[in-house]
């Protein structure tokens, strides 16, 4: 059988600085990421992981990793709207108890987006109310290769109207070895079938075969963004010393009036 090498549509592999024009590229899936070095200072993340352990830890139902707060894509299938959106508050009160006991990075990410971007952006929402944004995640058993990017993943959702998706993540502690991400430049388009939501985590890795890729570092107070809708992957970190991998993160969206709402 044929190998199908997937059309790459990165204009160059490497990291970018935040600016006005390396958002949009990324949005459009023309750059691989954006790193923010020093958006934490390494007290700011001392803080901020000592808060997480101290604070309502639960696990994903799919990969096992602890988190703090809620994800979307847990409540896709066979819930109604109306649970997702009857369990923001509590999510948005176990973060919020973290960001006391720190600081608040989701705020920061969002102040930092809007100074390089000539629209609103904020936590997203519909007529049921308000999105969680700003998960906690401790990934020290990495993640498989999976993709996000909400039209195929919440279609009955108000976010299923971007057009673009890309997702950040703080690093909030140093890890000795491992924690890196592997991005692949090979954008998730699946069949669907009518009405069906398709399955993204795991993903095969088949479909990344021959594609540029990326592998970057989960460096101590830095932040990196790319875009979700290109398949990947966790690498596992040394726990032995007590490390877990703390992040915290959110999904970006661009919607059809230009503006970037913020979702877990």
């Amino acid at each position: 059988m044929e190998t199908i090498v997937p059309r790459s549509t990165w204009q160059e592999l490497r990291e970018f600085p935040l600016d006005r024009n390396s958002l949009k590229r990324l949005l459009d899936n023309e750059i691989a990421a954006i790193r923010i070095s020093d958006f934490a200072t390494v007290e700011e993340c001392h803080q901020f992981a000592a808060a997480v352990r101290a604070g309502n830890i639960k696990r994903l139902t799919k990969s096992g990793t602890g988190y703090i707060g809620m994800a979307q894509v847990e409540y896709r299938r066979s819930r109604p709207k109306s649970d997702y959106f009857d369990a923001v508050a509590d999510a948005d009160a176990d973060m919020q108890e973290v960001f006391d006991n720190s600081f608040d990075p989701l705020a920061r990410m969002i102040k930092m987006l809007q100074a390089h971007w000539d629209a609103p952006v904020h936590v997203a929402r519909e007529d049921l109310g308000k999105y969680f944004a700003g998960i906690v995640r401790l990934a020290t058993g990495g993640l498989e290769l999976h993709a996000d990017w909400a039209p195929l993943n919440g279609p009955d959702y108000g976010i299923a109207r971007i057009d673009g998706q890309i997702g950040w993540n703080l690093f909030a502690e140093s890890l000795p070895f491992g924690g890196d991400t592997l991005v692949c430049n090979a954008p998730w388009d699946p069949p669907v079938q009518p009405g069906a939501i398709p399955e993204s985590y795991p993903l095969d890795h088949a479909i990344v075969e021959g594609a540029p890729s990326l592998r970057y570092e989960a460096t101590l107070g830095d932040v990196v963004l790319f875009n979700t809708r290109n398949p990947h992957q966790v690498f596992g970190n040394d726990a032995s010393a007590g490390c877990m991998r703390v992040t915290i993160g959110s999904f970006v969206g661009r919607m059809p009036d230009r503006s970037l709402v913020l979702w877990s």
